[in-house]
C-alpha cells in the first residue's frame, strides 16, 4: 500500500504542487461519484488526487468504498491515486473516530477538528463559546492529534474558528505547524477554510513545515483549487 509523499514547504515545485489531496464523493457529503472526480481530475491535469471520506468508528462501507477506488483507478494510469479518510478528533489526548480497519486500510489519513467533545460523550454548543474559548480548545484537540494520533496530515487546521470567527490566530497556527514538523507528518494548505491564505503561506515560508494540499473538494467544479491558487500566488512555478 503506497503513501503521498508529503515535502517541506521549501521543497514545493511543480510537480509536487500538482495533487489533490482531499476530495469526498457520493459516498459520504460530496456531490459526485469517484468515476466522474477521477475524469474531471484528470482533463484539469492533476498528476496525484486522494479520496478522503468522512469516517467514524462505526463505518461498515470502507472496504467497499476501497475496492471502488481500486477498480476506478485503473482507467487513470496517468494519476497516483490514493485512498483515504477523513477522522475527527474525540479528545484531546489524540483519540480518533476511527476504527483499526479503516485504519489499516488507508493510504492517508487526515485528522481534523469537527465539533468539539464535552468529555461526557456529547459535544459543546458552538454558540455558547466566545471566540477565545473556541480557538483555545481547537487548538489542544489539533495539538493532542498532532503529539499521539496515526494520522499522515492535520487537516484545514483552525477550520472550525475560521468558519465562525474569521482568521485563526496566528500563534497557534505558529505551534502547530512547528509541533507537525517535529513529528514528521504535514500540515495542509487547505484552499476551502483558510481565511488568509497569504498570511498562512508566509507562516509556511517563515517555518517551512510538511505541507499537503486540498481543496476539501465537494464539487467537481472545485478539484485542484488549492493547487490552481498556489500557483496564481507563484508558488510551485519551477
Amino acid at each position: 500500500m503506497a503513501k503521498p509523499v508529503f515535502c517541506r514547504f521549501s521543497q514545493l515545485d511543480a510537480a509536487s504542487v500538482n495533487v489533490e489531496y482531499q476530495v469526498h464523493t457520493s459516498w459520504t457529503d460530496g456531490q459526485a461519484t469517484s468515476s466522474d472526480v477521477l475524469d474531471v481530475a484528470s482533463k484539469r491535469g492533476l498528476a496525484a488526487l486522494a479520496f478522503t471520506e468522512h469516517v467514524r468508528k462505526d463505518t461498515d462501507w470502507f472496504a467497499e468504498f476501497v475496492r471502488e477506488i481500486r477498480a476506478v483507478s485503473t482507467l487513470h494510469p496517468e494519476m497516483t491515486v490514493f485512498v483515504g479518510a477523513e477522522t475527527k478528533a474525540m479528545d484531546e489526548e489524540g483519540t480518533l473516530d476511527i476504527s483499526a480497519d479503516v485504519l489499516a486500510a488507508s493510504d492517508i489519513v487526515l485528522g481534523v477538528v469537527h465539533r468539539f467533545p464535552d468529555g461526557a460523550g456529547g459535544y459543546l454548543d458552538f454558540k455558547t463559546l466566545s471566540p477565545e474559548q473556541t480557538a483555545d480548545i481547537e487548538f489542544r484537540l489539533s495539538m493532542g492529534m498532532i503529539r499521539n494520533a496515526p494520522i499522515d496530515v492535520l487537516g484545514h487546521p483552525g477550520g472550525m474558528y475560521q468558519r465562525r470567527h474569521g482568521e485563526f490566530p496566528e500563534n497557534y497556527f505558529r505551534q502547530m505547524m512547528l509541533a507537525t514538523l517535529e513529528r514528521g507528518i504535514a500540515i495542509e494548505i487547505n484552499s476551502s477554510y483558510l481565511v488568509n491564505m497569504e498570511r498562512f503561506i508566509e507562516l509556511c515560508r517563515e517555518i517551512d513545515p510538511i505541507v499537503s494540499i486540498g481543496s476539501d473538494a465537494h464539487k467537481l467544479d472545485e478539484l485542484a483549487r488549492c493547487r490552481d491558487r498556489l500557483k496564481q500566488m507563484g508558488i510551485g512555478q519551477s
